[in-house]
Parts: structure tokens; sequence; C-alpha cells
């Protein structure tokens, strides 16, 4: 079936809405989603129009409501005349916000990466008690971890036996070269989930309530008058708060080629003053971040050919890059009692 025409019925999905519009411009359209610029007496507004299944739907923007009433700084969402958070049609639906206007979150500025940090405490803070709607669907990672490990470690197996069949091609031969320490490293942190701690966090987070961000990026983060906020939440799961954490670390250390010790200290220490976690509960961070996450994910792109706009030197660089990461990050994951002192502690400020 063809998708709709972004343009077509724009008036009647407005019309929904107790907005008055002085003018609509498109500002992004892609294969799944489209948003338009709406200027009215009382503000800048966004359209978003998204292909995705309306129950999973009310489930993001149930949680962004919730968000909203509990005082954390979101985007507003702006209900239909009905009272319905989305607008759902045959294969897609349109919900309505507050536009955000203001700088973009830098990951080279430690001043912005610690407010981000608070920005992500806070989020995870919000997030419990998150009932959702009749009819939702929600997507659930919590308690699935060691599922997901394993078939990450497998697939990294089974990509090694592709390499072998590539002797002239200088990404496997990388890709050989570290592979064997990497996938023990994974290995071991399998072997850490059976641990109680994880499956008290698991049925503790299960009991609250909470999500987390699942794809936590600072692209969707504005400042304002030095204050972050959301610009919208296009995707939440059920899941432990670390992996919002882990994500969040690895992106900002990928972006250094190294893996900064001390900086992850002060950017958990930033997050912890708002969130506090168990130090048992960092122990479960510390296992997600020796999984090498980066390395497998750049490996699958590879063998699947995920990327289909990069260039074999492109693919060079960025396992160059996650090996640089995952190498520096050997001394970090050995000092848990010492980074946790400086977590808890003054940040590992002077």
């Amino acid at each position: 079936m063809a998708k709709q025409n972004p343009f077509e019925k724009l008036n009647a999905v407005l019309a929904h809405y107790s907005i008055e519009p002085i003018h609509v411009r498109l500002l992004d359209s892609s294969s799944d989603k489209n948003e338009w610029l709406i200027e009215t007496n009382h503000g800048k507004k966004i359209l978003t129009q998204q292909y995705i299944r309306p129950e999973r739907m009310m489930f993001i923007a149930g949680a962004h409501w919730h968000l909203q009433k509990n005082g954390f700084p979101i985007a507003r969402l702006i209900p239909a005349k009905g009272g319905g958070l989305i607008l759902s049609a045959k294969d897609h639906v349109y919900t309505l916000c507050e536009a955000v206007e203001g700088r973009t979150i830098q990951y080279y500025d430690k001043s912005d990466l610690l407010q981000a940090m608070e920005h992500i405490a806070h989020f995870q803070a919000a997030a419990i008690g998150y009932v959702p709607a009749a009819g939702s669907k929600s997507r659930k990672r919590v308690g699935k971890w060691e599922k997901m490990y394993r078939w990450k470690l497998q697939e990294l197996e089974n990509n090694k036996r592709l390499a072998a069949c590539c002797p002239d091609d200088p990404f496997s031969e990388l890709f050989l070269e570290h592979a064997d320490i990497l996938i023990a490293r994974g290995k071991q942190a399998l072997s850490e989930l059976t641990q109680p701690v994880t499956h008290e966090w698991v049925t503790k987070t299960v009991e609250e309530g909470a999500f987390c961000h699942q794809d936590v990026t600072l692209a969707h983060v504005k400042l304002i008058e030095g204050k972050p906020m959301m610009q919208d939440l296009h995707s939440i799961t059920r899941d432990l708060p670390c992996r919002d954490l882990r994500v969040i670390l690895n992106k900002v250390m990928k972006k250094r080629n190294v893996w900064d010790e001390t900086l992850a200290c002060e950017l958990l220490h930033a997050y912890d003053a708002i969130h506090p976690l168990k130090k048992e509960y960092y122990q479960v961070l510390w296992t997600d971040l020796k999984f090498p996450h980066l390395f497998a994910a750049t490996i699958h792109k590879y063998y699947l050919s995920q990327k289909k706009s990069w260039s074999h030197e492109k693919f060079m660089m960025n396992l160059k890059n996650v090996l640089a990461v995952e190498q520096s990050k050997d001394t970090f994951l050995n000092h848990f009692d010492e980074s946790i002192l400086k977590i808890k502690g003054d940040g590992g400020h002077e």
C-alpha cells in the first residue's frame, strides 16, 4: 500500500487540535517520519507523523505524558481536542508538541556533558511509576540481557568464520586480530549476569514501573537559558537504568577515541548526585561496560552490509576507533572500588 503524501490532509489533522495555524513548514521528511513546524499565535509547535503501530506509539506518548506530569523538562505534549495523546491513521500516527528552541549540547564540552548526565538522572527518577494505558504495546528488555549477550557472542563467533574466508580483507584481518580477547571479555560479562544483584535490580525495576530511554542521545536535548530540555521521546523500553548510562558513556568516549577514566567518574558523579544507585548496582553497570557492545555493533554492521553508504575506509576507521576505546577501558573496569569512591564522593576533583 502506498504511503500517504505527507502534505495531504494536513489541515484536517491540525483541525483536531485547539490551535490556529498561521504558517506551516516541513522540517524533515524520511521514509518513516515527517515533521512540520506549525507557527501559531501562541508559539511554535511541532507536528510529527510517524509510521509506527498505534499501540506502540501509545506506550511512548503515555511515557512522555508521565514525564511531563512529573515535572521533567520535556517539550509539552499537546493532546487533541478529544483528549487523545496521538491521532491514529491506517499505518501512521500524529503527535503535537511545543517546539523547543535552544543550543545543542556538545559532546566535547565537559560542562554540557555534566548537565546532560544530570538530565538523564532526572529522566530516570521521573520515569518511575509509569502505568501505560490499556491497549498500549510496551517494549521490555529488562531480564533479557543474558539472551542478548549470548546472541551477540554467537554472532561474533559466526563472523569469525566469515572473516577467516577473507584473507585479503584488511577489516577481517583486524577483526580476527582482536576478536578472541574481546569475545573472552564478553563471556566474562555474561558469567557476571548470574550474580544475585542483577536479579534484584531487575525485580526492583519491574515493581517500580520504570523505563529507560533505550538509545539516549544528546541530539534530542537542547539547552535553554543554560538548562537542558528534551525535544521529544522517540523510543523507550522497560530496562535497567544503567542501560542509558552505558550507551551515553560509550558514545562520549567513542567521540574521544579513548576511554577517559576521570571523565567517566565525573559524569557518573553528576548522575549519582541526582539519582543515586547502590554500589552493587554500579557493579551491573561495570558488567555491561565490560561487554564489547561497540565492537559487536561495528562487526554486525560490516558483515550484514547494513551501512550501504559507508566506504571500506570508513568501516576501518570506525573499527580502529572502537578498538581504541575498548582497549583503553580496561584500566577503568579494573578500578571499580576506586571509581565508586569518586562517584559517591567528590567526583574525582582535587
